[in-house]
């Protein structure tokens, strides 16, 4: 179809639409910025600090040798010396048989120079443990972090904290269990820290190689579980500027009791999950339970960290639900869970990116945010009662992980055969009765059975859906050779628009057709889309953004509030938008 066909109408400004929009979009963001949800900064004024500030270097001393309350080395004379400890764990055991309590009290500052830092048994043997935890090598992790003060939450900085150009390392080793504990934890900083192992043994999957196997009896392997465990109780932390990768089962794993905020926080290469919120005992969080992230990336869940790291992406194997592994970005249990991300980043999980399929009567948004190469659903969300979903890209590729990567080791996917498990959605949300949805300004890219697949969860005659301003562009299934289908829909018998316009799709399976939705080209600035998807990596450097002589270029809806595009470009708040995630430069 020529460009000058399309009849998009720019004036539309769709009033009651618009009204309900802005109306929502306010009752979300002050539902996620409540004052009882507020998070404090880690900066503070030097007047106002109050509490003791904890030293560990590397060149310090044990609890009988130091204070920990100095920054200075243990000059290797003398008891009780005003320098650092050793080791974090002189924090709470002076390392004699049974000693395990924190000298460290809420609202102080524990700060880490140096490392790496062994976290968990010396040793792989029975004799190598700490005084904190003999006999339990899996559980010779900290004890809780102490609660602060929503004024003074207690702090665990790496020293590099407030520019955090490098990153303190803590390495679990020989069968740890956790890294950091946050369980029943409110009111805490946990900031510029790198939590891994450093070990590439496995505890998932079904490993061709039996020599990939954790030894879990003595002597154990050098490996670790989890970088940070919480509970239904961790509530009011902040988690800032961390790398998380290389656990043999989670980067975070457990419910939540309030809010968690996550900024600049990668999760990567973990054996089982990213972040799992199902501590498998299935503990829900609590109702006002709310994540809170920016800058969030989640990918290579699923698969077996290499180490020492010698590819740029070290996969040393990845393995799906159908060779004994787990590899969702983002999972929960059946549960209430709030979410905000913005500016995040899912890919290659072996499983789906985010994963909130069993949350049900939340609030999400999701916002400048980008999913692709996960092996199911790219974006997974149960039945909530508010979403709003805009300015988000999705390539929804999800079988690229059949093929090599550049970067990744030869036979990283030995152990992946379910790619597009449960039909490969790109989108996938269950609505509810009275449920507001909103979905405007997204760009999605690719295959699979359905673009967005929209089901009822009981009954659903008052939701309302706003779809407007969406990009979608199919590619032919590499599998099947099929066009995707834009919606699939399932328990009612249409799916319940209060508004559906000014949207353009190419390359769909069926097209609708009206005065404000077209299927055109949108003429990308990635050039001629041929729709061919037989090699699956077509899409991994296709530029979905708008050429010059885009048709969807001016052609949306004027959408209140809605001032930058997914890369933070300015948009008009006057005249009408570019159809899509992306603003024309």
């Amino acid at each position: 179809m020529k460009n000058s066909s399309l009849c998009i109408d720019k004036t539309t400004t769709l009033s009651r639409a618009a009204i309900n929009t802005a109306l929502f979009i306010s009752i979300l963001l002050q539902a996620f910025s409540s004052p009882g949800q507020s998070m404090p900064s880690p900066s503070w004024p030097a007047a106002a600090r109050q509490g003791t500030i904890w030293f560990v270097r590397s060149d310090g001393g044990d609890r009988n040798q130091c204070t920990g309350t100095a920054d200075s080395p243990y000059l290797g004379a003398g008891l009780q010396q005003n320098c650092a400890f050793s080791h974090p764990y002189y924090l709470f055991t002076n390392d004699t048989y049974g000693n395990r309590e924190w000298l460290v009290h809420g609202g102080d500052t524990i700060l880490i120079r140096g490392g790496p830092y062994r976290m968990g048994y010396k040793g792989p043997t029975a004799k190598d443990y700490w005084g904190s935890c003999p006999g339990d090598a899996y559980g010779c992790s900290m004890p809780p972090l102490p609660s602060g003060t929503a004024d003074q939450p207690t702090r665990l900085l790496g020293a590099d904290y407030a520019a955090c150009q490098k990153k303190t390392q803590l390495f679990g080793g020989y069968a740890l269990g956790a890294i950091v504990n946050l369980s029943g934890t409110r009111h805490a900083v946990v900031e510029c820290l790198e939590l891994t192992d450093h070990g590439q043994c496995s505890r998932g999957g079904d490993e061709a190689n039996p020599s990939d196997r954790c030894k879990t009896d003595y002597p154990l392997s050098d490996f670790a579980g989890t970088a940070i465990i919480t509970d239904a109780k961790t509530s009011d932390v902040l988690l800032r500027d961390l790398d998380i990768h290389g656990l043999t089962s989670r980067g975070i794993l457990g419910p939540v009791g309030g809010t968690i905020s996550a900024d600049h926080v990668r999760i990567a290469f973990n054996g089982q999950s990213g972040w799992d919120l199902d501590d498998g005992r299935g503990t829900r969080s609590t109702p006002d339970a709310l994540i809170k992230a920016s800058y969030l990336t989640v990918e290579w869940n699923g698969c077996n960290e290499e180490y020492p790291i010698q590819h740029s992406l070290p996969a040393r194997s990845c393995f799906d639900q159908d060779n004994g592994g787990y590899g969702d970005g983002v999972g929960t249990p059946d549960t209430p869970l709030n979410f905000t991300c913005d500016h995040c980043m899912f890919r290659y999980n072996t499983q789906d990116g985010l994963d909130l399929l069993h949350v049900s009567g939340s609030l999400l948004s999701v916002t400048d945010s980008t999913a692709y190469g996960n092996m199911g659903q790219q974006w997974k969300m149960g039945a909530l009662k508010e979403v709003l979903f805009r300015n988000n890209v999705t390539l929804n590729n999800c079988a690229r992980m059949q093929q090599s990567i550049q970067g990744t080791p030869p036979g990283y996917n030995h152990g992946l055969s379910l790619f597009c498990r449960a039909g490969g959605e790109g989108f996938t949300m269950a609505i509810r009765d009275g449920g507001e949805y909103i979905l405007q300004n997204n760009t999605l890219a690719g295959y699979g059975a359905t673009s967005y697949e929209i089901n009822c969860s009981g009954t659903c005659s008052r939701a309302s859906i706003l779809f407007q301003n969406n990009l979608t562009v199919g590619f032919r299934d590499p599998r099947t050779g099929d066009w995707p289908a834009i919606f699939y829909s399932s328990g009612s018998s249409s799916v319940p628009f209060q508004a559906r316009d000014h949207n353009l799709y190419f390359h769909m399976r069926t097209c609708p057709w009206g005065w404000t939705e077209h299927c055109i080209d949108p003429k990308l600035a990635g050039g001629p889309l041929a729709g061919d998807a037989d090699q699956p990596n077509v899409l991994d450097s296709f530029d979905l953004r708008l050429s010059d002589v885009s048709p969807a270029r001016n052609r949306g809806a004027i959408i209140p509030g809605l001032d930058h595009d997914h890369d933070g470009r300015a948009r008009p708040l006057s005249k009408p938008p570019d159809i899509g995630a992306y603003q024309y430069r």
